[in-house]
């Protein structure tokens, strides 16, 4: 009989999935780029997710006739936000509360626009404006139209209904709505752009900088609200899985012990074996502009007392990226050698410093290893340009701004960069990451064109730094920054960052938005196809899945062995699929056929979707009316019936 109530089981015959899915992917060969992603806010212009929802801005009180008036941490202080940006009440003080999402989208931003869809459960007064131009609304749901520009969509609630509170708001693309129906995360058109990297680091994504994260459940959860304060590492392991890339994890400077075990045991049973984990405790914490580096000042202090030597702080950080890499490799026990790369990192400008780190002897004296023992992979940039536009030179770059040479003198600066790096520091480090036994990696790089203090507001100076990053010369300097990396002996090699806007506060985006095109990005993805392999990895290892979309008529859709996203269309489909795998079957009455073996697998419903299996290979399915199961020795078969 059925394992769910209510279905009934009949005969049907067909043939093995494996055997109709034609076998693997098609092979590509192994890619050879790393890229950090950018973090997660309502005016990035990276778009990672089909719910903007994942990207709103912290939920803020509004009094009568203002903007604002009971900002997001009151909202939070006196109980009106739940941890994870659940709104659950209004101030009695204000007229509504609101948040955003696509603030200041640039125009060029041609594929955000269209029809958007907001969906709710519970009750209360909510409404859509700003950009944001409502055409219907049912229970439940918002329907609006929507075109990139300056401002944002603007969502606002007025009242909730205390019996049945408004909750789980979400807000869609109407022609992505399938995609989200079927439980899939992201949005395509960003996977287009960074789906072929070999390896993504999370550092932005994880908050990691000035992190206040220290138990575990202090962590980012998936049904949060937004995803602002940070991605959850289950979200971070699927997408690692869906393209097939090495995640690269800079976990929280306060994080416990308990967190550490717990966030790698996630990793160790969620994600492709045939991935590496990256590891790496905070990021920078040579760096005082982030807060990670003094907290590990004070920690250094309460060890070691004030009159420890000036070093003292990279010396405790060194343990404690020790000791977080010791869990790690228990965590993983034998996978370790295979599965992780606990990663040491350190300023790449100032030869000399990564000792404390890596020795660290105030705390060998007390009985510790070196840290050095406890890592696979020793971790510099490859950044060039700090110098272009920097306040010491103001003056004179307003004035070379004016008479057209500034370009001539900042690419001169550039090439000068890279043969530093290529003829002084890289081979310092290099000998570093030699003498320790450790891999030699690149953990940012790229054009660092940010003006100084005095420069920022200065609207000549941002905009010659953001044309200078997109520039047509700067493939040359992108070839020699990898040239001279491949010179000292470096093997990955990631690039700082994928999609963002130039600002004031920088030019960082190899795009400036999706639909951008630009030398920086191409030169990037050059090197990510035709770089040199350093390891060799099991087969398939960066394989990622397809999306296949029926038309109106019955169709007949075959997955891969990655995983994919397969959306039937408006007949009745019959879908092939496999493990890891999401469908949606959509109008019509549609089957979907797995290998007869996943008829023992464990099930559960999880709201409208049906989840077969566990781990990364569990199938999920939505709209869909029948299983059916085939058989690896003949034709007999079982069909399950769902509705």
């Amino acid at each position: 009989m059925s394992r769910w109530a209510g279905l009934r089981a009949v005969g049907l015959v067909l043939t093995l999935w494996a055997a109709l899915a034609g076998g693997p992917s098609a092979a590509r060969a192994a890619p050879a780029l790393g890229m950090n992603l950018a973090g997660i806010s309502d005016w990035s212009t990276q778009h990672p997710f089909l719910d903007l929802m994942k990207t709103s801005r912290p939920w803020i009180g509004h009094l009568s006739g203002q903007w604002g008036g009971v900002d997001a941490e009151a909202m939070a202080a006196r109980g009106h936000v739940a941890p994870g940006g659940r709104l659950l009440s209004l101030p009695d003080e204000v007229s509504h509360v609101g948040t955003l999402i696509l603030t200041d989208q640039p125009e060029a931003a041609v594929s955000l626009s269209g029809r958007y869809v907001l969906r709710h459960e519970g009750r209360g007064a909510i409404s859509v404006g700003g950009r944001g131009r409502a055409v219907s609304r049912a229970p439940g749901e918002i329907r609006f139209d929507y075109a990139p520009g300056p401002g944002a969509v603007e969502i606002e609630i007025r009242a909730i209904d205390p019996g049945d509170p408004l909750r789980d708001i979400t807000v869609v693309r109407e022609d992505r709505l399938p995609h989200a129906g079927a439980g899939a995360l992201f949005n395509p058109d960003w996977l287009a752009r960074i789906s072929d990297l070999r390896l993504l680091r999370f550092m932005d994504w994880m908050q990691t900088n000035g992190a206040v994260q220290r138990h575990w459940a202090d962590r980012p959860r998936p049904g949060d609200q937004r995803w602002t304060d940070g991605v959850p590492v289950e979200v971070m392991a699927r997408l690692a899985n869906e393209i097939g890339a090495d995640p690269w994890v800079t976990l929280p400077h306060m994080a416990d012990d308990d967190y550490v075990r717990r966030f790698a045991t996630h990793l160790r049973d969620h994600l492709d074996p045939r991935l590496k984990i990256h590891a790496e405790w905070s990021n920078e914490v040579w760096n005082f502009g982030f807060g990670q580096a003094r907290w590990a000042q004070a920690r250094a202090r309460d060890l070691w007392g004030a009159d420890a030597p000036g070093d003292a702080w990279m010396q405790f950080a060194g343990l404690r990226a020790a000791q977080v890499a010791d869990i790690w490799a228990e965590v993983f026990g034998a996978q370790a050698r295979t599965r992780l790369v606990r990663v040491l990192a350190t300023q790449t400008d100032w030869p000399g410093l990564e000792a404390a780190a890596l020795d660290a002897p105030l705390a060998v004296a007390q009985g510790a290893r070196p840290p050095a023992e406890s890592f696979d992979a020793y971790a510099v940039t490859g950044y060039v340009g700090h110098e272009v536009g920097a306040d010491a030179d103001l003056g004179d770059w307003r004035g070379w701004i004016a008479d057209g040479t500034a370009k001539k003198r900042a690419l001169a600066m550039l090439r000068a960069d890279v043969a530093d790096l290529s003829g002084r520091l890289w081979p310092h480090h290099a000998k570093v990451a030699a003498r320790h036994g450790l891999r030699l990696v690149m953990y940012e790089a790229g054009p660092h064109l940010v003006a100084g203090p005095k420069g920022r507001d200065d609207p000549a100076l941002t905009g010659f730094l953001a044309d200078l990053t997109h520039a047509p010369e700067i493939p040359e300097i992108i070839d020699g920054v990898m040239a001279g990396w491949r010179a000292a002996g470096g093997t990955q090699a990631t690039a700082y960052l994928d999609i963002a806007p130039a600002s004031r506060w920088g030019s960082w985006g190899a795009l400036r938005h999706l639909d951008d095109a630009s030398p920086l990005w191409e030169a990037w993805m050059r090197h990510n196809r035709d770089g040199v392999d350093w390891e060799r990895r099991a087969p398939g290892s960066f394989d990622d899945g397809l999306v296949l979309e029926g038309a109106a008529a019955a169709e007949r859709l075959v997955g891969t062995v990655e995983e994919d996203l397969l959306l039937g269309g408006g007949g009745d489909d019959v879908i092939h699929a496999g493990p890891g795998d999401r469908i949606n079957g959509g109008p019509g009455r549609d089957r979907v056929v797995l290998p007869a073996a996943w008829r023992a697998r464990p099930v559960a419903w999880e709201g409208a979707r049906l989840a077969i299996g566990t781990g990364p290979s569990r199938i999920v399915l939505a709209g869909i009316e029948e299983i059916a199961y085939g058989s690896e020795t003949g034709p007999a078969t079982l069909t399950e019936t769902l509705r």
